[in-house]
């Protein structure tokens, strides 16, 4: 995993944290700017808590590297 995509994906724990709407929305519009081109969300207008932690898990899923072997024996 790149570095770039570490950061991403600390920016978006550290953006679960906060309380705040207005801060949580800002910091997911700098986490969306550093994003590939092809990864970027498009950001509704008008966002909840939830709405943006949807958002950050669809992030964390589209820059993870697939996991693989998640069976169990």
């Amino acid at each position: 995993m790149s570095a770039q995509n570490m950061e991403i994906l600390k920016l978006a724990s550290r953006c679960r944290e906060i309380r705040d709407v207005g801060k949580k929305s800002r910091l997911l519009e700098y986490i969306n700017l550093l994003l590939p081109a092809e990864s970027k969300v498009k950001i509704p207008p008008l966002l909840t808590n939830d709405g943006i932690d949807n958002l950050l898990s669809w992030i964390e899923v589209k820059i993870s590297p697939p996991v693989y072997r998640l069976t169990t024996r």
